[in-house]
């Protein structure tokens, strides 16, 4: 498209919509995973918090290669300034990201606010002639509604309007500043905030979207007297399970037109989204508040990334020990194989000590995930933070060989019937999670519609109907199945379970109260066990010929924002099942100054089919791996 170098005709060509779609490349394809993005290569970032901004090079200087930028979407939710200060704003974001990229960043991600409208009385006040006759109707009309039509306030106040996802208008003007983050340097878009109102929007526009979704499912909507809108929303009253799982559908449906536009741009462009999960705890509730269905949203992104306001892993002032491991195995069986990154805070506090951050950044490579960081500290600080964070992400780096290809083991595999959402904001499985990754169990987590073997499920408190499948993979490597309760299997997985008890497995409900204990006599002797250190988290990973242990050392006390205190384990003993005979070798990697890094003596006794590995390690600082080959 050829650029017009008027500031008017600048105003119209930013937003022109493409008319060819070009073909994206083959790494591209649902499920495959870009370079950047693998686990160990992967280090996020964003570049802005409050009034610091532009750290693309703070960014770099700590490890980081992907960042998330400000680039030109603020102006999205202010309603856009001035042609001339687009341009000019574009051209200053150009050269920021140019300079980004010499000094090591390969991908810029920008920001863009899906839902937010600010300023609704000015929104509009910039907007060229022609720019404005491309939509039907005024900003005012854009809102979240209630079930009588008038617009819903936002949850966060003040200036904040929430604009609808589902209104074709609002989807309009997002591809316009989608347009802008890609032409203006970006690889792809973050979209914040992609959520509907805790009491549904009622809007024209999501009622026509509701209907189409209630007559898929078989249901015959009346329409009486009333209006046919009317008649929706007193439809959608009446069968709130049915408008709740359709509100889950709304960020997906809108991600998935962004990101079908996006690549008419950019064939390379990725979207992603916050998928929220502000606790460990809201898996379930915050689906049915905000919509931010992870399974749902999942669908629709490159890549899923979670913002987690209290789980950094660390230990507190009264030996309470925190981990985010148990949700990242629970975020794996809900994501459709995409890759996952996590930020992970602790208190809320966006600024976090720097071996607490390498304690994060090691705990997510553990869990096959990446981590997300805000290098966007204080000036006086910075120098000190990059210096002592770059060693983690150097070293992830480096060794990232030992993350591609290594699969999980899993003794025990635990049942997440995440469709449960529609029925509890309670989530049993996160509880049993924790206590599992607090024991060292080695274990994986699938989702209720893995083992139903479909693409999606309806969930009424039962599994679906005449959904007998194989047994899953998972299953087929585990000794124990953990669900919360037999009575939430139907005739056709109860057969399931029972295939799997005739082949040695054993069918744990968490329900009883003694079923930790039922669960490590079924599973005889563990993959792997940790002696003497209950604040060490030991995640066993396979590869072909080789084992990798990833030992996290959780003893480490936030004292403030940028100090911390790190309890060091002096001769950490530990045992290792492996899976075949000949043993050839124990070697400690680490990234601490203080920690071991060099072949280790070891013992080996036969235990089946394999070997009982038996290990000291002299000193684990912060965090280590074990290379068993």
């Amino acid at each position: 498209m050829r650029r017009s170098t008027s500031a008017k005709s600048a105003g119209r060509n930013v937003f022109a919509r493409a008319g060819v779609i070009l073909l994206a490349s083959a790494w591209l394809c649902w499920g495959s995973v870009p370079p950047e993005l693998q686990v160990g290569i992967a280090g996020h970032a964003f570049d802005h918090l409050g009034a610091i901004g532009n750290q693309a090079e703070a960014a770099a200087e700590s490890g980081a290669n992907i960042i998330y930028v400000t680039g030109l979407g603020t102006f999205g939710y202010q309603g856009l300034p001035t042609p001339v200060e687009i341009i000019k704003e574009t051209k200053a974001t150009r050269a920021y990201l140019s300079n980004a990229r010499r000094r090591g960043i390969s991908l810029a991600i920008g920001y863009i606010c899906a839902t937010s409208i600010v300023n609704l009385g000015a929104f509009d006040k910039n907007w060229p002639a022609q720019f404005r006759s491309d939509f039907r109707s005024p900003p005012s009309d854009w809102r979240q509604q209630d079930e009588n039509g008038a617009p819903l306030p936002s949850w966060y106040g003040g200036d904040y309007q929430p604009a609808c996802m589902n209104n074709p208008d609002w989807r309009s003007y997002e591809r316009g500043i989608v347009r802008l983050q890609l032409e203006g340097g970006c690889d792809g878009v973050f979209f914040d905030n992609p959520t509907v109102h805790p009491k549904g929007c009622y809007c024209p526009h999501c009622m026509n979207r509701f209907e189409n979704f209630a007559r898929k499912e078989g249901f015959d909507i009346e329409q009486k007297s009333e209006s046919r809108i009317g008649a929706l929303r007193a439809f959608a009253r009446k069968n709130p399970k049915q408008f709740l799982r359709f509100r889950c559908t709304i960020g997906r449906d809108f991600l998935k037109e962004m990101r079908e536009f996006a690549r008419t741009i950019k064939p390379t462009a990725l979207i992603t989204a916050n998928n929220s999960l502000n606790s460990a705890d809201v898996l379930f509730s915050q689906s049915r508040t905000y919509a931010y269905n992870i399974s749902e949203l999942s669908r629709a992104e490159d890549f899923v990334v979670v913002e987690d306001m209290s789980s950094q892993p660390r230990i507190l002032p009264k030996g309470q020990v925190i981990e985010y491991s148990p949700t990242y195995k629970q975020l794996h069986a809900i994501s459709h194989g995409k890759p996952i990154v996590a930020v992970t805070l602790a208190e809320a506090d966006y600024h976090t000590p720097p071996f607490l951050v390498r304690l994060a950044m090691a705990e997510a490579a553990a869990n096959d995930a990446s981590y997300l960081s805000w290098p966007t500290w204080p000036e006086s600080e910075r120098a000190q933070m990059i210096r002592a964070i770059r060693p983690q992400a150097d070293f992830l780096r480096q060794n990232a060989g030992f993350f591609e290809n290594a699969s999980a083991r899993n003794d025990v595999v635990l049942l997440l019937p995440f469709e449960k959402w529609l029925v509890t904001e309670r989530c049993e499985a996160s509880r049993v999670a924790k206590e599992l990754s607090r024991a060292n169990v080695q274990f994986e987590v699938i989702s209720d519609e893995t083992l139903a073997g479909v693409e999606q499920t309806i969930f009424e408190g039962k599994f679906p109907a005449n959904s007998v499948q194989p047994i899953p993979k998972a299953l087929r490597r585990a000794k124990v199945f953990l669900v919360e309760s037999l009575s939430d299997l139907d005739s056709g997985q109860l057969k399931l379970v029972k295939q799997f008890t005739r082949q040695g497995g054993s069918v744990i409900a968490t329900k009883t109260g003694d079923w930790m204990n039922q669960c490590q006599q079924a599973v005889g002797q563990p993959s792997v066990e940790v002696r003497g250190a209950p604040a060490v988290r030991a995640i066993v990973r396979d590869q072909p010929s080789r084992i990798v242990v990833h030992l996290l050392n959780l003893d480490v006390q936030r004292i403030s924002s940028s100090q911390e205190r790190v309890t060091p384990v002096e001769n950490l003993r530990m045992a290792v099942r492996v899976p075949f005979r000949n043993v050839r070798s124990v070697r400690a990697l680490s990234a601490d100054a203080g920690g071991t890094f060099n072949s280790l003596a070891f013992s080996r006794s036969e235990k089946g089919d394999g070997n009982l590995v038996e290990i000291t390690l002299p000193r684990l600082e912060i965090a280590a791996l074990l290379i068993i080959e």
